[in-house]
């Protein structure tokens, strides 16, 4: 089954993210920021990454290029999302940039194009 890892400091959008996905038939793992993050890619193996830029301690950016330096991390899709950010400031090899509000369509739509042929989905 295909897993996303969903990174948010707002619980409140990352359950939501988190609870969509599986009902779209995905593996999906939530983080609360960046170091979480990096230790659930270790643990989970995502397919996908759907990181928030603006979070306190290690930020989104900081937290991609830290998955970027390590092996596991170097071939994983990563989507950055934010109501702040500049997509032009967002560090080289990103898959996408989200903005924030978005609504669920243009997420699942998102997902869907960047997971290899509908991976995980039921058929």
């Amino acid at each position: 089954m295909t897993t996303v890892l969903v990174v948010d400091d707002e619980p409140t959008i990352r359950e939501l993210v988190v609870e969509v996905l599986r009902l779209e038939g995905y593996a999906a793992v939530g983080a609360a920021d960046g170091r979480a993050a990096l230790a659930a890619m270790e643990e989970a193996a995502p397919d996908l990454v759907l990181m928030d830029v603006m979070m306190p301690g290690l930020d989104g950016r900081a937290a991609y290029l830290a998955m970027r330096a390590r092996p596991a991390g170097v071939a994983i899709p990563v989507v950055l999302m934010s109501a702040a950010a500049d997509p032009a400031r967002l560090p080289a090899g990103v898959a996408a940039f989200l903005p924030k509000p978005f609504d669920l369509e243009q997420l699942l739509g998102l997902v869907a194009r960047l997971l290899p042929d509908g991976a995980g989905r039921p058929d």
